[in-house]
């Protein structure tokens, strides 16, 4: 809440994408990349696209050699497919926080609008 009494929300209720009207809640296609066993950590955050409002983005890190196609496969058996990200980003490690949470807005800085 700031001077003037006005709260402003911040954390989760951000990390909701908003795609062409539709809302996508990104732990569902997390949950979706982590059903591969090779899959470590996974993180989905919206992508400023011109047309939808925002696309889907994805970024993983792998315990070892895993096409990023199988991935969007996995997604596709068991999304919607507007859930599905148009990319899968392949990285060591993911940004955290100092409690250990992944810091989202930190990899959303990584993509350049569609």
């Amino acid at each position: 809440m700031n001077a003037a009494g006005y709260v402003f929300l911040k954390g989760r209720k951000k990390d909701v994408i908003i795609r062409g009207g539709i809302n996508i809640y990104p732990v569902e296609v997390e949950a979706a990349l982590q059903s591969h066993p090779d899959v470590v950590e996974a993180a989905v955050v919206g992508w400023p696209a011109r047309d939808l409002g925002e696309d889907v983005a994805a970024f993983v890190v792998l315990r070892g050699a895993v096409d990023p196609v199988q991935l969007k496969t996995i997604c596709a058996a068991r999304l919607a497919p507007y859930k599905v990200p148009r990319e899968i980003f392949v990285v060591d490690e993911m940004p955290k926080n100092a409690s250990g949470k992944i810091v989202k807005p930190e990899l959303a800085k990584r993509l350049s609008p569609l």
